[in-house]
């Protein structure tokens, strides 16, 4: 039978014994605890997605550089002198090529035309005698009133441009040459100074390169004695030039 000295002896033993299990198990549960929070090194890394790409604003619209105005100081002109004369320039440019369309325009659609190439007057009083003939530098034309002799009666407008090279045929008042009518020497001519054309007074080739006579133009006279010639209207030269004169 145990005695209380005996519980004694054993209580401290079963004490100490307590103490260090109550020691050694906050020791133990922490070290549970760092090896529950620590990776397994036999799991398995999950897999980790990229993070999504934020979409880029759109770029503003207008122009990717800003333009900033330079500041004019007092007095300084608005136009640079560079940019006038350019402006000079092309506008001279564009003013030829407008002249020159309007040249163009008008010589292919004539308005008002006189002159060569329109209708001429001549006012009775410088129109020639009988026998007669007076240039008209006007309409490059030899108005000739003839007589009976020469073909007529009546006024005649040759063009004084030789059917041959396009000389112009002057009068020769003085040059001789045999009358192929009557064989006798005459006195006064057309004839061409480039290669001796000549030409009676109603104009017909009577000798010379020229293929055929002078020719002539369209003409009327007016009721006060005014005569219109109409040199735009040009009939080849042939030998029934006489018959083409028009009586006063």
């Amino acid at each position: 039978m145990m005695t209380e000295q005996d519980k004694t002896d054993e209580t401290p033993e079963e004490g100490a014994a307590t103490e260090g299990e109550t020691k050694e198990q906050p020791a133990a549960e922490a070290t549970d605890a760092a090896n529950a929070d620590a990776p397994k090194a036999d799991a398995p890394k999950a897999a980790v997605k990229p993070a999504k790409k934020e979409k880029e604003p759109a770029p503003p619209g207008g122009p990717e550089t800003a333009v900033v105005a330079r500041k004019m100081a007092p007095g300084t002109p608005v136009v640079s002198r560079r940019r006038i004369l350019q402006i000079g320039v092309w506008g001279g440019i564009g003013a030829a090529v407008a002249a020159m369309g309007a040249s163009f325009l008008d010589f292919v659609y004539p308005r008002n035309v006189a002159g060569f190439g329109g209708t001429v007057s001549v006012a009775s009083a410088a129109v020639p005698s009988p026998g007669q003939k007076v240039q008209i530098p006007a309409g490059r034309f030899w108005l000739v009133n003839l007589t009976e002799e020469q073909g007529g009666p009546g006024l005649l407008a040759l063009w004084w441009k030789c059917p041959h090279l396009g000389c112009t045929v002057p009068w020769k008042p003085n040059f001789v040459w045999p009358d192929p009518a009557t064989g006798a020497n005459k006195k006064g001519w057309f004839r061409c100074p480039c290669h001796g054309s000549t030409y009676t007074d109603a104009g017909v080739r009577v000798f010379g390169p020229a293929p055929r006579p002078l020719d002539t133009m369209d003409l009327t006279v007016g009721a006060d004695g005014r005569v219109t010639v109409d040199t735009g209207s040009v009939t080849p030269g042939a030998p029934d030039n006489p018959d083409r004169a028009v009586r006063i």
